[in-house]
């Protein structure tokens, strides 16, 4: 009789125990900040400017601690991503494709307007404008490229010279990941790369350095911030959504639209629906893209820093005429971006301004 009642009241405990860890853990799930990841398109610290007042918004009003974490390469983003060590990244489409075709968790929220208001956006080969450079002319050039999963990198810069009738890969050409978009346009500035291939809102950033644009690529749709479904919970995938979806059609949310006027511009436009955003291109594009892309690095390993096809780029010595006297550091901007260079024309002392 005795053991009866003891089993009835281990049976008890047993129950209770388990009713205590289920109403605990979803607490203790909530109480673990999000980890967020953004593609490392150029400084941390611009990344953090540009983005840091969508990743705050979210933090107020979806009542979630979000984290940052960096990557310096695309693919071991992708990986951390497909491990679970990510729970939301914000990713361009092509690093998204690659994504979901392995990964079945990765999940996008939506896809962030452009200035014109459109849910896409394009790449542009880019060229020192006193060289007077044609895409039909790239021919044993030094071609800077961002990163090997980058939209812009090898997918775009190959579409671009394949229209004109030259390859990447061929026509004696050269190309070198320089690391992220910043690096190869101020590339061609340094006289490093003959042109380079970034997109096109980071390009009009540094027209004041006489960069201009030679090629654009076709609509790709807009970056997306994407949700890791093995990760997170279906309840924190829909309020993520439920506040991302208050960005969508802001020219009729007034006091909203002048919230996110201070954010970067890649996002201040707001946002739409996954339904809206056209991934189908960039899937269409996979099929043809080379796998591996070349140069791509072995996950973990650095990113090549060297010319991928032909002999090392020489170093090409600057006549005095085509010399910047210098460039003054503005406020905050990353010293990277503005230590001296090998320049590329005669000019007085500039500064590199803040977008």
């Amino acid at each position: 009789m005795r053991s009866d009642g003891n089993c009835h009241s281990s049976r008890l405990r047993v129950l209770l125990v388990i009713g205590l860890l289920c109403w605990l853990l979803p607490l203790m799930a909530a109480a673990q900040p999000l980890r967020f990841a953004p593609l490392p398109l150029e400084d941390p610290k611009i990344i953090h400017e540009q983005i840091g007042g969508l990743i705050d918004f979210l933090t107020e009003q979806a009542e979630v601690s979000i984290q940052w974490t960096h990557f310096r390469d695309y693919g071991d983003l992708l990986t951390a991503f497909h491990e679970g060590e990510i729970d939301l990244a914000y990713l361009g489409p092509l690093p998204l494709a690659i994504l979901q075709r392995d990964h079945s968790h990765a999940q996008p929220l939506g896809c962030f307007r452009e200035a014109d208001g459109a849910p896409h956006y394009t790449c542009s080969l880019v060229a020192y404008a006193d060289d007077s450079l044609f895409p039909s002319e790239i021919q044993g050039k030094r071609i800077g490229l961002t990163q090997p999963y980058s939209t812009c990198g090898w997918l775009a810069v190959s579409e671009m010279l394949r229209a004109a009738g030259r390859r990447l890969d061929g026509d004696t050409n050269q190309f070198t990941y320089a690391g992220n978009h910043a690096k190869a346009a101020l590339g061609v500035v340094r006289g490093r790369f003959d042109v380079a291939g970034v997109k096109t809102a980071i390009a009009q950033r540094y027209a004041h350095l006489n960069l201009e644009p030679i090629a654009e690529s076709q609509h790709w749709p807009g970056f997306s911030l994407v949700a890791n479904t093995a990760t997170l919970s279906a309840a924190m995938v829909a309020r993520l959504q439920q506040v991302l979806a208050s960005l969508e059609d802001l020219e009729h949310k007034p006091a909203l639209a002048q919230l996110t006027a201070a954010w970067g511009p890649q996002i201040r436009h707001g946002i739409v629906a996954p339904r809206e955003c056209d991934y189908a291109a960039v899937t269409d594009a996979l099929s043809y893209l080379p796998w591996p892309i070349p140069g791509a690095p072995i996950t973990g390993a650095p990113i090549p820093d060297a010319p991928i096809s032909g002999a090392p780029l020489p170093e090409t010595p600057m006549t005095p005429e085509k010399r910047i006297t210098s460039l003054q550091q503005a406020s905050g901007r990353p010293a990277e971006v503005v230590a001296p260079m090998p320049p590329r024309a005669e000019a007085q002392s500039q500064a590199i301004q803040r977008p």
